[in-house]
């Protein structure tokens, strides 16, 4: 039902193929995932097909019968979240393709569950963007029916914007009494952390090193994710115009910021850097660097950058 559902249209399944599964398929129907497409007539009983000038021919009678069953994608992730133990706002229905599950009860790690049907290359960023977005300070985890397989770029970028995208399929608890039922207590946590990373929250506006909270103010946390997330890649070097950008955009930058000011802020950030590290000014070595032609670069390892 799980690959049918990540189809499109969504696939109808015949009842024939379903009636091995007994209480499973009797489960299903009860739970409204599995709806007849029409009432029950004589043409389910019988075995059709076509003659040699196209008219239609009634073959004979058979007992699997031919009835098809359509897959209610709302009632799917209503029964994953009731069947899951999923709390938080009801169940929402966002698109055709996107459903807010909800979240684990007392989870530490503040996430939020959303079922998305077809989801690809195509749409991957923007849906998952857009989920991050209305998440405000909550991890969202996208939960595909299906193990999807992503190009290296895109899932690349959902790496470094902290979405994890898991399958349902790979989480079914085989030992729950209710069908749908999902393993999700490790499902989007983030990879054991080295404990000189530096971390960034974005949408909770905070960022640690060494486990130490780092004190910025606002204009100089934009301008420290500018360097963090330049520094994940090889090349690592922000232009001091972009970082200027950065400035404007701040809402606690009062007016049109100067170029110097970007030298304050990298100024800033190099010391609450040292202060989360334990380091002194004339440790050997910068945590920022200054680039040759202008720019500016974290020197921290990019494997213990993380900006979510």
């Amino acid at each position: 039902m799980l690959r049918q559902l990540d189809r499109h249209p969504i696939r109808a399944l015949p009842e024939a193929e379903l009636a091995p599964f007994g209480d499973a398929f009797t489960a299903f129907r009860q739970a409204g995932m599995l709806r007849y497409r029409r009432p029950e007539d004589d043409l389910d009983l019988c075995r059709t097909g076509f003659g040699d000038n196209g008219e239609l021919v009634i073959e004979g009678i058979t007992s699997g019968g031919h009835r098809w069953l359509d897959i209610d994608f709302g009632v799917v992730g209503a029964q994953m979240r009731r069947a899951t133990g999923l709390v938080g706002p009801p169940l929402e229905r966002l698109s055709n393709r996107v459903l807010h599950l909800g979240r684990p009860p007392g989870d530490v790690h503040r996430r939020a569950f959303y079922l998305v049907r077809l989801f690809g290359n195509a749409n991957a960023l923007d849906i998952a963007l857009a989920l991050k977005g209305r998440s405000s300070g909550i991890r969202p985890v996208i939960v595909t029916p299906v193990a999807r397989d992503l190009a290296l770029d895109v899932g690349r970028r959902l790496e470094l914007e902290g979405i994890p995208v898991v399958a349902a399929i790979g989480l079914l608890d085989e030992e729950a009494v209710v069908p749908l039922a999902l393993r999700l207590a490790g499902a989007g946590i983030p990879e054991q952390r080295p404990p000189d990373a530096l971390e960034i929250d974005e949408h909770a506006g905070t960022a640690l090193f060494h486990r130490k909270a780092l004190d910025l103010e606002p204009r100089h946390f934009r301008v420290l994710i500018a360097l963090a997330r330049e520094a994940s890649t090889d090349r690592g070097i922000v232009p001091a115009d972009a970082l200027l950008e950065e400035l404007a955009k701040s809402k606690d930058q009062d007016r049109q910021p100067q170029q110097e000011q970007v030298a304050v802020s990298i100024s800033r950030i190099r010391a609450a850097l040292r202060t989360a590290a334990g380091t002194s000014a004339d440790s050997e070595g910068q945590m920022v660097r200054n680039d040759r032609q202008g720019g500016y670069a974290l020197t921290i390892e990019k494997r213990r950058v993380f900006v979510d």
